[in-house]
């Protein structure tokens, strides 16, 4: 009786183990399906996407694709739950990393998902290495796989290039930061990210170009470091430019007089509107310590000359490739007008973006022009 019990149980145990191992197995199968038929509809799609030639037809193009990552991640991800920590869970939820990536399908709960799931069970998987790029661009759910591997990798090399990414995004966004202290914090952060990387696995290539992460991480942190924070009561960042008759001019030649930096262009609704005011503004000034600087973002020079000849504006002009002018680089203009109020030294009194009004801008020159006029004697 008792070995016919044991014969039983072992039996019982044959069949589950066969039982289990048929499991993944038709899970491998059913990804392997899932995959080629993926490839075959996206391969259509791509093709359509080629040939359209109007606009709005590609956008639909674009919105099938996303769907078509949508439909299909929901079935590999349910391959992947069934075996989250083994081969089989890890290669369909890289599918679905791979395939979101490779059309920004972001946002996506199944793709979140699989980001999540790759986090939490597969870090350390050396291969996580070749998601990184694509998680990249797929959202908040992709930066949680970044820290993940940044944090439990026990590969250097995808260890290293996680960390480089970060930073990289992190210098993205100091780049858009308005915020004096956000920027600054920012900045810290994105080369502490760029240094750990440096540290963890400098010759490991990323990107396209084929450079290392050292390579990379050196001109990244040298451009960060060439961002200047321009802050009221900080010293004015010494800028050079181009008058209209193409002399060569910085914002330092007018030391000793106050300075209001106008960034604006031509097509810029508020900017014009601010016209008229300016014009009073330097006739109430003449004769004293002021002088009122307008830097055009317009493309061409031709387009700022043409508007001046109808539009009296009696006062200095910077044009120098207009959106790619030092000044607006240096400054860090997001919104047209900007206006910086320098005082005689060449310090920041004021910074607004957007008209803050005339009687606010004549307050402050007024004060500051007082200033100027008692420090000469």
């Amino acid at each position: 009786m008792r070995l016919l019990c044991a014969a039983a149980v072992s039996l019982g145990l044959g069949l589950l183990v066969v039982y289990a191992g048929d499991g993944k197995a038709e899970g491998a199968e059913k990804l392997t399906a899932l995959k080629k038929k993926f490839e075959t509809e996206m391969a259509e799609l791509k093709d359509r996407f080629k040939k359209a030639s109007d606009p709005g037809d590609k956008r639909g193009v674009q919105v099938e694709m996303r769907e078509l990552v949508a439909l299909t991640a929901d079935k590999a991800l349910a391959i992947a739950k069934d075996d989250p920590k083994g081969d089989t869970g890890f290669a369909a939820a890289e599918f679905v990393v791979t395939a979101a990536g490779e059309v920004r399908a972001d946002g996506l709960t199944e793709v979140d998902a699989a980001l999540a799931l790759i986090a939490e069970h597969h870090a350390a998987n050396p291969k996580v290495k070749d998601l990184l790029a694509p998680a990249m661009r797929l959202g908040a759910g992709g930066d949680k796989l970044l820290v993940a591997v940044s944090e439990k990798a026990t590969d250097k090399e995808a260890k290293g290039t996680a960390l480089f990414i970060r930073g990289f995004k992190a210098a993205r966004n100091a780049e858009e930061e308005e915020d004096d202290k956000e920027l600054a914090a920012s900045i810290a952060k994105a080369i502490d990210l760029f240094e750990r990387a440096v540290k963890e696995s400098p010759d490991t290539k990323v990107g396209r170009s084929g450079s290392t992460i050292a390579e990379l991480a050196k001109k990244q942190t040298q451009m960060l470091k060439e961002i200047v924070i321009v802050a009221v009561g900080k010293p004015a960042p010494e800028v050079e430019s181009l008058t209209l008759d193409g002399k060569k001019v910085k914002l330092s030649d007018y030391k000793g007089k106050v300075v209001l930096l106008d960034i604006w262009a031509t097509w810029c609704g508020p900017c014009r509107a601010m016209i008229p005011h300016e014009r009073e503004l330097v006739k109430g000034n003449k004769d004293k310590p002021f002088v009122l600087v307008s830097v055009s973002a317009d493309d061409k020079k031709d387009t700022l000359e043409k508007f001046l000849e109808k539009e009296p504006m009696p006062w200095v002009h910077w044009w120098d490739e207009g959106g790619e002018s030092p000044v607006l680089k240096k400054y860090r203009v997001r919104a047209f007008p900007s206006l910086f109020l320098i005082d005689h030294s060449g310090i920041v009194r004021e910074k607004w973006v957007g008209n803050p009004g005339d009687d606010k801008i004549d307050k402050a020159v007024e004060e500051l022009v007082k200033e100027a006029v008692k420090a000469k004697g």
